[in-house]
């Protein structure tokens, strides 16, 4: 009854161990497929991490660049404006150069014509010390005086100061539009826009795939560790079967012996 009982337990360690190497077996056969499946999968987080890095240093200058194209649309539309300001005042001033010009003429030909109201034939001239005056200048209707001359001059540097400003700031705007098409050159901002948008969206793309990096590579640790588990499950099941070999053979001389008796 005792080599029943042990013939027994033997029985029951080789269904438990033949179970077990079973697993382990069955386990072990998807290893490779597994192991290089996550590996795919950290090679592929790993260049989507790099992707990520090149796209996030091209972010910056790309936004630099629509920045400057929308500067560079606003200040084209400014210095239109200002250039026609600028022809505004220009012919402003002109107006009125002319019109202080022609008051100021005006004014000396009033000043002759008082002049000659004075003069008598054989009598010498004021001016120029002449007895005879065949041509002495005639007063004109519109007499200008020195008060209406000198608001005409005033009139003439005012505008000519607002020229001048303008024209000033009309080629501070321009070489402001000329830097700005240096930096964001000729391309349509609508087109930048768009580049930005997409550059941002393949970014984002980038860093979630990258993201998935630390998760696989957990989960290969994970699998490596349980193949080296289920390794050792089938090897301690093959020496244990070993074993088994030389006690039962034990236990079969034993039992001989007794039938023997």
């Amino acid at each position: 009854t005792e080599l029943l009982d042990e013939r027994a337990g033997l029985d029951r360690q080789e269904r438990a161990d033949e179970e077990a190497r079973q697993d382990a077996e069955t386990w072990l056969a998807g290893w490779e497929e597994t192991r290089t499946g996550l590996q795919a999968r950290i090679e592929s987080a790993q260049q989507a991490a790099g992707r990520a890095g090149e796209l996030a240093v091209q972010r910056e200058p790309a936004r630099q660049r629509l920045n400057a194209a929308r500067t560079r649309d606003r200040l084209a539309e400014d210095t239109e404006a200002a250039a026609e300001q600028a022809r505004t005042a220009r012919d402003e001033a002109l107006t009125a150069k002319q019109r202080w010009l022609d008051l100021k003429e005006q004014r000396l030909n009033g000043i002759a014509a008082e002049l000659a109201a004075g003069l008598t034939d054989g009598e010498p001239c004021a001016v120029c010390g002449a007895t005879e005056h065949p041509a002495p200048a005639r007063k004109v209707d519109g007499h200008v005086d020195r008060e209406t001359e000198e608001r005409a001059l005033a009139d003439h540097q005012r505008a000519d100061d607002r020229r001048a400003e303008a024209e000033r700031r009309l080629g501070a705007l321009r070489e402001a539009l000329a830097a700005a098409r240096a930096e964001a050159g000729d391309t349509p901002t609508d087109r930048l826009a768009h580049a930005v948008e997409e550059l941002e969206r393949e970014h984002a793309r980038a860093r979630d795939a990258a993201s998935a990096l630390h998760s696989a590579q957990e989960q290969l640790r994970r699998a490596e560790h349980e193949h080296e588990l289920r390794t050792a499950a089938q090897r301690d099941a093959a020496v244990r079967a070993a074993a088994r070999v030389g006690h039962r053979e034990r236990l079969d001389r034993e039992h001989a012996a007794l039938e023997e008796e």
